[in-house]
């Protein structure tokens, strides 16, 4: 394609300033293919627009099939703060409009927009001072949007710097269609992976289980026998510790045989926004004690499933328990949950904890293992065999520092 048409306004002997975006535009074409990983052909793409484009917040937002919203990917002069507001439903207008019109929108000049949006929308869109929004579109479908700020001194974007930009769509569109694909493998794979190592695991714990409980019952019997014969006080505060031991000993045993044998589900049709409810009112004192603040969005139509009201509510507890230690004093808890096709139901439950390093994230789910002191290791890995033995599925997704989100998605009804 001519350049002219790539970037009108190019033309003969023109500047430097204006050869930059041709220069820039062919170095991202040049090295795009190159890079297989998501996050840095994001970061790529915004870095290049930076160059050209001196001063204003980038937010590239790409859509997220577990929440079915546009969530941000990468950012440039954004705080961490903001960049969690910037968050779009994938049936959201302003998603819409981009998609239908297969161009870019500038806010301030376009009559009527205010009406058209829904408030939410154009609260979020002007509280972080965006003046464009660019559609990101790969094979006929929005898999992007990226929201552009205002330049410092409110100086205008010049023809050409639009150009350029809509220049480098769709590039970065196929680029990152292509590395969120070989993600989604990466991720199918590991899926698989993890479910043959559990179902193993989980044969060894039932007869780790069986063979451990034997003999501890003996002990247990043989230490409360010693004790009621008085022995002296010294003696008497042994057999105590040592009947706590084993008590700690039978509590883990169970939970190995919780994990190994989950209990048969007694399914009953009941609205999933109740549970979570009663979830959450059994944790609020330990919210409260922490100064952890709970937002919870529910919709207004019912979430029906066929599922054990008791086990589910034992998955439920877990998790907010797990998120509310996670989270510093005065932190957050975030409890949502939609209605997703094909018929599911999705909850997320997002804190503001120091996150799970990258090499931790394929582990959370296994027996034993935890950074948490005092812990056993077993609480997620029982809600993965609930939420398994439902028909659903469960995800953790996390980065040091950033907090810690689990995806919990369930068939309705």
């Amino acid at each position: 394609m001519a350049m002219k048409k790539l970037f009108p306004g190019l033309g003969r002997g023109r500047k430097r300033d204006e050869k930059l975006p041709l220069l820039v535009f062919r170095e991202f074409e040049a090295g795009v293919n190159l890079i297989e990983d998501y996050d840095q052909i994001a970061r790529n793409f915004l870095g290049k627009i930076k160059e050209v484009c001196a001063g204003p917040k980038l937010i590239l937002l790409v859509h997220d099939a577990d929440s079915g919203r546009f969530v941000p990917a990468a950012t440039v002069g954004v705080g961490e703060d903001e960049s969690r507001t910037a968050v779009f439903p994938r049936d959201s207008r302003l998603a819409k409009w981009l998609k239908v019109n297969e161009t870019h929108l500038e806010i301030a000049r376009r009559p009527g927009l205010e009406d058209y949006l829904t408030p939410k929308e154009a609260g979020t869109l002007s509280a972080l001072g965006i003046e464009i929004a660019f559609p990101l579109i790969s094979m006929n479908r929005l898999i992007g949007i990226l929201l552009v700020g205002a330049k410092p001194k409110g100086a205008p974007f010049t023809r050409l710097e639009i150009s350029f930009i809509r220049a480098l769509l769709p590039q970065a569109g196929i680029a990152l269609e292509n590395a969120l694909l070989f993600k989604e493998q990466r991720e199918r794979f590991r899926r698989m992976s993890r479910a043959d190592r559990l179902a193993t695991v989980g044969e060894l714990a039932a007869g780790a289980a069986h063979e451990i409980r034997n003999p501890l019952t003996a002990i247990r019997s043989t230490l409360q026998y010693l004790e009621s014969k008085n022995p002296e006080e010294a003696t008497r505060k042994l057999i105590t510790a040592a009947l706590q031991e084993t008590a700690r000993i039978n509590d883990i045993v169970s939970a190995l045989l919780a994990f190994s044998r989950p209990a048969e589900i007694v399914r009953e049709r009941h609205d999933l926004r109740e549970t979570l409810e009663e979830s959450l009112d059994l944790v609020s004192f330990q919210a409260r004690s922490k100064g952890v603040e709970v937002r919870r969005e529910f919709p207004d139509a019912p979430l029906f499933v066929q599922g054990d009201r008791s086990q589910l509510k034992q998955l439920f507890l877990n998790v907010f328990l797990n998120a509310i230690q996670a989270t510093p004093r005065s932190g957050e808890l975030r409890v949502e949950a939609a209605a997703k096709e094909p018929r599911k139901a999705l909850i997320s439950v997002a804190d503001t904890g120091e996150g799970i390093p990258e090499e931790n994230l394929d582990r959370v789910f296994d027996p034993f293992f935890t950074t948490k002191k005092g812990g056993t290791g077993l609480g997620l890995s029982i809600c993965y065999n609930i939420v398994k033995s439902h028909g659903g599925d469960i995800e953790v997704k996390s980065r040091a520092g950033q907090g810690t989100t689990i995806w919990i998605h369930l068939p309705l009804d």
